[in-house]
């Protein structure tokens, strides 16, 4: 009298199996499709960067990091920054692994320029590796568009260069350095003092945004 509960156990592996194969050959409906993006807001902990009056570039580079990736939407983008804070210390190879880690799609590191002559001011995007980081680099410096001090279009551009930077070359995804004006500038540094909505450093964040969606095509 053991068949029939024979045959029932069969029954409902063969269910069970079936179930289970069903779950594997279905994609989750949780898979993330949106582009990975990765920010690095230059220097940070023990490394301040340059710095400018009241003004510090590690600050600064991170304020603008995070305006950016507010800009970049949410259901689009998968943002990862390299730090979220001040405090943190990190290599230019530590920038990178975070950005590998990340599956980045795209890497670009945030800075602001600096010079003894307070006159100066232009922007200025670096490459790492030609082949993997060169049209990226040309991309988001054809995008970057700000107007200059005065307000007049547009803050003058020195040629895309290519820097033998950690971040830039380790990265496996194509990556940009941006140097977005220099902020010793006399007017320049009195402009990056505000932090509204309408502010010098939100004008910077825009400009990288443009860039940053012109390459992954969203």
């Amino acid at each position: 009298m053991r068949s029939p509960d024979i045959r029932g156990r069969l029954r409902f592996g063969a269910v069970v199996t079936l179930a289970l194969l069903f779950t594997i050959s279905v994609p989750s409906a949780a898979a993330d499709n949106r582009y990975r993006a990765c920010l690095d807001p230059g220097h940070g902990g023990t490394d301040p960067g340059a710095t400018a009056g009241a003004l510090v570039e590690k600050e600064l580079n991170l304020d603008i990091a995070q305006r950016v990736s507010a800009l970049l939407d949410s259901t689009v983008y998968n943002v990862t920054l390299t730090r979220n804070d001040n405090n943190t210390t990190l290599g230019n190879s530590a920038r990178a692994q975070i950005c590998n880690a990340a599956s980045a799609q795209l890497v670009l590191s945030i800075h602001l320029n600096a010079s003894t002559d307070t006159t100066v001011d232009y922007v200025w995007f670096f490459y790492g590796k030609p082949q993997k980081d060169k049209a990226f680099t040309a991309t988001m410096d054809a995008n970057y568009r700000i107007l200059d001090a005065n307000g007049n279009c547009c803050l003058v551009h020195k040629a895309i260069t290519n820097f033998a930077n950690g971040t830039l070359l380790k990265s496996n995804a194509p990556a940009s350095l941006a140097e977005g004006l220099f902020m010793s500038n006399t007017q320049e540094r009195a402009l990056l003092a505000a932090t509204d909505a309408s502010s010098r450093r939100q004008q910077i964040a825009e400009q990288l945004v443009k860039g940053i969606k012109i390459f992954a095509g969203r």
